[in-house]
């Protein structure tokens, strides 16, 4: 059975074929566009978070070590203090906590500072 003459050949399979393409590429760039976005924002994550990471590690290894700008606090030594008065880290905070100043009260004609907080 062929054609003949008198019928004209259609164009349809060809605009569905390239309507069904824009469609399939449509879906593929809008799916990974924004996932390409969220991986690169994901890697620079990690890398901050490994900068942070090994800045952390350093500043343990200097407080081990007794260096840099905090040499003067023994940690070992306040731990051992800690446990002396029969206390944890955490007890110790919860058993004395922060205290927060009091608002300052100043008025302009007396130069007179309110008084300290009391000491247990």
């Amino acid at each position: 059975m062929s054609r003949t003459q008198a019928e004209a050949p259609s164009n349809f399979p060809h605009w569905v074929a390239l309507g069904s393409l824009a469609f399939v590429l449509w879906l593929f760039f809008s799916n990974t566009v924004p996932a390409f976005r969220e991986r690169s924002a994901l890697n620079a994550l990690g890398a901050d978070l490994a900068g942070l990471r090994s800045q952390y590690d350093a500043a343990i290894q200097e407080a081990r070590l007794g260096l840099g700008p905090n040499a003067h606090f023994d940690l070992q030594a306040l731990l051992v203090a800690i446990d002396q008065k029969g206390f944890t880290p955490y007890e110790l905070c919860l058993a004395y906590p922060e205290r927060t100043p009091p608002p300052a009260h100043h008025d302009e004609g007396e130069g007179v500072l309110p008084n300290p907080p009391e000491v247990r």
